[in-house]
């Protein structure tokens, strides 16, 4: 069973707030012996865990096979929410190869996320 994901942010005040905009919740928030912050993320059963380590900031990948996803509620109505608070949107609602409504946005980094209805 997957425990975590690691990944680098520039911003981890942004990255959090963008993670818990999709129904993330925040259980740490510290700073490691080397002097980074860390924030490590519940998503359902499993974590997405961030650091901010500025002389290692993170190359945005643009193309959707590299992705985080994520089963969220309501997604008409979030993505129009995340729509107007400028979050870059990359692939539009559509159906999904399941038959479930599907959107690809992008978080403060540039890290492609699929949104799934489930």
């Amino acid at each position: 069973m997957l425990k975590h994901v690691s990944f680098l942010t520039r911003d981890l005040n942004a990255t959090v707030a963008f993670y818990e905009t999709l129904g993330a919740t925040t259980e740490k928030d510290l700073t490691t012996p080397e002097g980074y912050r860390r924030a490590v993320l519940r998503l359902g059963k499993g974590h997405l865990q961030f650091f901010q380590i500025p002389d290692l900031a993170p190359q945005p990948h643009a193309h959707w096979a590299e992705h985080i996803a994520l089963h969220v509620t309501g997604l008409r109505a979030l993505l129009t929410a995340l729509r107007a608070s400028g979050v870059p949107v990359t692939r539009d609602l559509q159906a999904s190869p399941g038959g479930r409504d599907m959107a690809f946005v992008q978080d403060p980094d540039g890290r492609q996320v699929e949104l799934l209805e489930g």
